[in-house]
C-alpha cells in the first residue's frame, strides 16, 4: 500500500513538471522587463568580473540583488536552445504543483481526497501571477518551491507531534533550510519567515514546545540562508558595510547609499479603508502589479475568515450567557472538531494570515505572495469544510466558488515570444562592433526602477566583446537623474579615455542621452546603427548604438 502511494505521488510530479514544461513552451519565450534588466546580465557580471570592468551608479538598485538564483537562468539561455531552456524551467515551476498536492493529500482524509487534491493543486497554478509565471525567469515561482516544501514538513512535523507528543528534530531543522535556501535566494521570501515564527508562536501547544520548534527550525533557516546568500553577503559587507546593501541601510548606515529602509512602495495601501480591506481593492483593478489583473481568490478568503470568526465568537458568547456545561463543551468541541487534523488547520491558516499581513504591511506586489496564491484554493476548500457539515452541500459551494474564480481570473500579462530560434536573445549587432576589439559604452538606466523607461537593455551586454566597457546613465523620467557622486564617477571613468565612445539606448531615448553626455563633454560622431534581438521585437522599440567623440575633437582608435 505504501509502494503504491509513494508511485501514486511520483506519477503526480512527473505529469506536473512534463505539464508546466509543455505550458511555458505554449505561452512561448518569456522576455519580461527584469530578464531584459537584470536576471541575464547579474549572473554574467558575476562570472566574469565586470563588476570591476563595468561602472554602475548605486541607484541601479539591482546590482546589488545576489544573482545567485539567476545562475540557474543564465545557464538555462546560455547553454540551451530556447525551447529547452523554457521547457525546464516551467519543469520546474511544476514541482509545485506536486507539493500542493501532498500539502492538500496530508490535510484531507475524506472519500476522494486524491481527487480533491489534484484539484486543489490544479486551482494553486491557476492564479493571475503563478500561471503566465510559468516558465518566467522572474524567480517567484522558483522561490515558491522551498516555501511550500517548508509547508509541507511543517505539517509533517505537527501531524508527528500531534500522534505521539514527539518532536522531529530533523524534519524541523530540514524544513528550515528549505525555506532558508529560499530566503538566500530571494529576500522577498522573509514574509514566510514572519508568518512562520507568527504560526509557532500561537500554536495550542506547550510553551516550551514552541520555543523548541522555533528554535530547530530557525537555526535551520539561517543555515540554509547562508548557503545561497553567505557569499554574495560578505562581498556586500566587504564593498559597503551592509551584508544586505541597499536593504535595511537605517541599521547598518552603509555611506553607500541613503540612510533609510529603502524599498518599492509604489503598491502599499495608502488609507485605513485600504489597509483594512486591501484584498477587495487590488483583486479587480491589480493595483499590486504593474500590469493590471484580476483575481478574487483573496476576498473570498478574507470574507470566509471573518464570518468563521464571528461565528466563534457568537458560539463563545452563547456558552458564556448560557454558562451552560454542555453549551461550552459543544463550542469547545467545534473548535477542535476533525482533532486529528488540528493542529494542521491552526498552523495553516495562521501561517496564511501573518504572511499576507507582513506582505501587505512592507510590500504589497503580487508577485511576491505567489505562494499564497497556489495555497489560496486549498485555505478556501477547509474553510468551507469547517462551514458547511452537510458533504455534498460542501462540494457544491466549492464548486461554485471555484468556477467563480476562474471565470472571473484575468492573469497579468507576460511579454512573450512564440517564436524560437536557435539562439534566446536572438541579438543582431552591427558588424563594426565585431571589428572593434575594445570601446566604452554609455548606456542608459531606469534610476532606483521608479519607472519604466527607458527600457532595459543590459541584456545586450554579454553579447559584446569581451574588452567593451559599459557605463550606466541613470534616468528618471525621461531624463537624466542628477546626483554629484554618479556624475563624478562617470567623468572620471570618462577622463584620458582612449578607446571609441558610443552611446546606447532606444530611439526614444537618444535626443535626451545626446543632450545629457553635453555634461560629460561628449558630442555625436556619425552615424548611428541599428541593434536587433527578440525583446525589442515584442516591445517594438529600436535600440541604437551611436558613436560619439568628445568637444575638442580628439577621437582615438
Amino acid at each position: 500500500m505504501m509502494y503504491k502511494t509513494l508511485k501514486d505521488h511520483r506519477i503526480v510530479l512527473l505529469l506536473a513538471m512534463l505539464g508546466c514544461g509543455w505550458l511555458s513552451l505554449y505561452f512561448g519565450k518569456e522576455l519580461c522587463w527584469d530578464l531584459a534588466h537584470y536576471h541575464y546580465y547579474s549572473p554574467f557580471a558575476l562570472l566574469n568580473g565586470r563588476r570591476q570592468m563595468d561602472y554602475w551608479p548605486n541607484s541601479y538598485i539591482h546590482q546589488f540583488i545576489n544573482p545567485a538564483i539567476d545562475l540557474f537562468s543564465y545557464f538555462l539561455i546560455s547553454q540551451m536552445t530556447p525551447r529547452m531552456s523554457e521547457f525546464i524551467l516551467g519543469a520546474a515551476h511544476g514541482i509545485n504543483l506536486w507539493l500542493l498536492f501532498l500539502i492538500a493529500r496530508r490535510l484531507i482524509q475524506e472519500p476522494y481526497a486524491y481527487f480533491i487534491a489534484v484539484m486543489l493543486a490544479f486551482m494553486g497554478l491557476c492564479g493571475p501571477t503563478v500561471l503566465p509565471g510559468i516558465g518566467s525567469f522572474q524567480n517567484d515561482n522558483l522561490v515558491a518551491v522551498f516555501v511550500l516544501g517548508f509547508v509541507l514538513l511543517q505539517l509533517q512535523c505537527l501531524s508527528i507531534y500531534q500522534q505521539s507528543e514527539r518532536l522531529s528534530r530533523v524534519r524541523h531543522v530540514l524544513s528550515g533550510v528549505i525555506l532558508g535556501l529560499g530566503f538566500g535566494l530571494k529576500l522577498t521570501a522573509g514574509i514566510y519567515i514572519a508568518g512562520g515564527i507568527a504560526a509557532a508562536l500561537i500554536l495550542p501547544v506547550p510553551f516550551g514546545v514552541r520555543l523548541k520548534t522555533l528554535c530547530l527550525w530557525g537555526a535551520g533557516c539561517a543555515a540554509g540562508m547562508l548557503v545561497t546568500n553567505g557569499y554574495w553577503m560578505a562581498v556586500m559587507w566587504e564593498s559597503h558595510r551592509n551584508p544586505f546593501f541597499p536593504f535595511f541601510n537605517n541599521f547598518f548606515h552603509s555611506p553607500d547609499f541613503i540612510d533609510a529602509a529603502w524599498r518599492d512602495k509604489r503598491f502599499l495601501p495608502s488609507t485605513l479603508s485600504q489597509i483594512l480591506f486591501f484584498p477587495f481593492y487590488f483583486a479587480w483593478d491589480g493595483r499590486t502589479a504593474d500590469a493590471p489583473f484580476r483575481d478574487l481568490r483573496f476576498p473570498v478568503i478574507y470574507i470566509l475568515f471573518v464570518w468563521i470568526g464571528l461565528q466563534w465568537i457568537k458560539n463563545k458568547f452563547y456558552a458564556w450567557r448560557k454558562k451552560n456545561a454542555a453549551a461550552q463543551e459543544r463550542a469547545a468541541q467545534q473548535e477542535t472538531s476533525e482533532l486529528p487534523l488540528f493542529l494542521l488547520h491552526y498552523w495553516l491558516f495562521a501561517f496564511f494570515i501573518f504572511s499576507y499581513i507582513v506582505w501587505q504591511y512592507y510590500f504589497s506586489i503580487a508577485r511576491y505572495l505567489a505562494a499564497l496564491e497556489m495555497l489560496a484554493p486549498l485555505i478556501i476548500y477547509l474553510l468551507i469544510q469547517q462551514m458547511v457539515r452537510n458533504k455534498i452541500l460542501c462540494y457544491a459551494s466549492v464548486f461554485l466558488v471555484f468556477y467563480i474564480l476562474l471565470y472571473f481570473l484575468s492573469p497579468i500579462p507576460m511579454v512573450r515570444a512564440p517564436w524560437y530560434d536557435s539562439s534566446f536573445f536572438n541579438v543582431k549587432l552591427p558588424s563594426l562592433i565585431a571589428r572593434t576589439p575594445r570601446a566604452t559604452v554609455l548606456m542608459t538606466y531606469t534610476a532606483y526602477v521608479m519607472d519604466r523607461d527607458p527600457r532595459p537593455q543590459t541584456y545586450l551586454i554579454p553579447f559584446f566583446p569581451r574588452g567593451w566597457r559599459f557605463i550606466g546613465v541613470p534616468f528618471w523620467h525621461r531624463q537624466y537623474l542628477e546626483e554629484s557622486t554618479a556624475t563624478e564617477n562617470i567623468r572620471a571613468r570618462l577622463r584620458g579615455q582612449h578607446d571609441p565612445l558610443f552611446l546606447l539606448t532606444s530611439d526614444a531615448q537618444m535626443p535626451a542621452l545626446y543632450q545629457t553626455v553635453r555634461r560629460f563633454d561628449l558630442m555625436p560622431a556619425g552615424k548611428c546603427e541599428k541593434i536587433y534581438s527578440d525583446r525589442q521585437a515584442v516591445t517594438h522599440q529600436n535600440v541604437l548604438l551611436c558613436p560619439v567623440v568628445s568637444m575638442n575633437g580628439l577621437r582615438h582608435p
